[in-house]
């Protein structure tokens, strides 16, 4: 079963400004790709990821949040670390957040996939990023690039990299 990361960031890495996405909801193309991914698959994320969705379950997928103490949300699966939340996934998995997730998620060989958007853009006061990727470990296998559009304020790339040792 796949255990992948999904993650989007700007061209300096910043996943997050203030609890939120650097870009705000300015890119549903990215919201949309995530959602399609994601959807009838298991989810793990850290406690402030949980709480920047709004402290609620992501419809239609197993949502499994780390935390010290249970989120009391009907729907959520509590794990007091990355290796026993993965224990607890029984579909394909994507590890979707904050950046300790990410960086303890690319440590395990297990995670064998990457599905990243890249945002041509670079934001201010961000305050979250994503790790720098070891590109001996990890090769890009796809890459579609989709410009700025009359819905989408910023040109990115979809991204595909796979683990390769």
């Amino acid at each position: 079963m796949e255990k992948a990361v999904i993650v989007a960031y700007d061209i300096n890495r910043a996943i997050g400004r203030g609890g939120d996405l650097p870009w705000g909801r300015s890119l549903p193309a990215d919201l949309a790709n995530f959602k399609r991914l994601t959807k009838g698959s298991d989810v793990i994320m850290g406690r402030k990821t949980f709480e920047s969705i709004g402290c609620r379950p992501l419809p239609e997928r197993e949502n499994i949040v780390i935390s010290s103490r249970p989120t009391g949300v009907k729907g959520v699966l509590t794990a007091v670390n990355l290796e026993s939340a993965l224990a607890l996934a029984r579909y394909k998995t994507f590890i979707i957040g904050g950046a300790q997730v990410y960086s303890g998620a690319l440590e395990i060989p297990a995670i064998d996939t990457i599905y990243a958007t890249e945002v041509d853009a670079a934001f201010s006061d961000t305050d979250t990023f994503f790790p720098e990727l070891d590109m001996t470990a990890w090769q890009e296998v796809s890459r579609v690039h989709h410009p700025a559009d009359t819905e989408n304020k910023y040109g990115f790339d979809f991204v595909t990299y796979r683990r390769i040792i």
